[in-house]
Formats: C-alpha cells, structure tokens, sequence
C-alpha cells in the first residue's frame, strides 16, 4: 500500500481506493477525501453540483430547479436524490449525507459531507460507475452533464 499524494492527511491507498478515485475522476468528479480508514470508505466532502453529478450518475432523474443547487432547498433535493441513488446500486447501503452552506464570514463554498461507506459498499458503487463508463459517450455525457430544468 502507498499513500496517496491527493488526500489532505496521509492515508493508505488499496487497489478498491485506487480503482474508486480511477472511477469518479473518470466521471469528472472530484472527491478530494477519499480515502480508506478501519475497514471504511471515508468520500468526504464534495461541491453540491458534484453530489448532483453523482446522483445523476447512479440513476437518479434530473433535479429540476429555479435556484442555485447551492441554497438550502436544492441542496435538499440534491441530497435526497443521491442517497435514494446510492442506497439503489449498492442494494440497500446507507449514505448519510450533510449540508454546509456557503459561509461569507470564512469563505468557503456550500458543500456536502458524505459518510464513510463500507467495503462492500465502495465495491458497488465501482461497480455502477464502472458500467456507466461502459455506456456509449454521448449516453455518458447526457446523463452526466443534464443542465438542470429552468
């Protein structure tokens, strides 16, 4: 095992975190704290268009809306939508999801935290993300990138 340059604290990688970190950025998705700590998946904080982007990747409908996925609402939805996703490909997994809005005073983006995951859990959700790579461009690209509805 090696550690991994991209996280913030010095993990191990395993050829599950490896092939994990391979999959999202694949999908263009960012997850700057992933990582494999105690048995557990650690995905750590991600941008909300990220979390849509992921949900929208697990099979979840386009989130239509009027506002800023950034705002309170949206980023609701966002978040409902992913964990249904999520708790679909992996067969009943749980992903606790919690919303930090954007904060003026420190400067710092909304955001959402995803809870750590189990193995098995990682394991599936590779494997839903591994077949939508396998899924023609223009089908990738469609589900991936879907403007939200005005």
């Amino acid at each position: 095992m090696s550690t991994s340059p991209d996280d913030a604290h010095a993990h191990y990688t395993t050829p599950l975190h490896d092939a994990l970190r391979t999959a999202l950025r694949t999908h263009g998705l960012h997850v700057p704290g992933l990582s494999v700590e105690q048995g557990a998946v650690h995905l750590g904080d991600v941008t909300v268009t990220t979390a849509d982007r992921l949900a929208r990747l697990l099979g979840a409908p386009v989130q239509e809306t009027r506002r800023n996925l950034d705002e309170w609402p949206e980023a609701r939805l966002v978040m409902r939508r992913l964990g249904a996703a999520f708790k679909t490909v992996t067969g009943g997994g749980f992903l606790d999801l919690y919303f930090h809005h954007d904060c003026v005073r420190c400067d710092r983006d909304a955001a959402v935290t995803l809870s750590p995951i189990s193995l098995r859990e990682a394991q599936r959700l590779l494997s839903a993300l591994s077949r939508t790579a396998s899924l023609p461009s223009e089908t990738r690209e469609a589900t991936a990138h879907q403007p939200h509805a005005p």
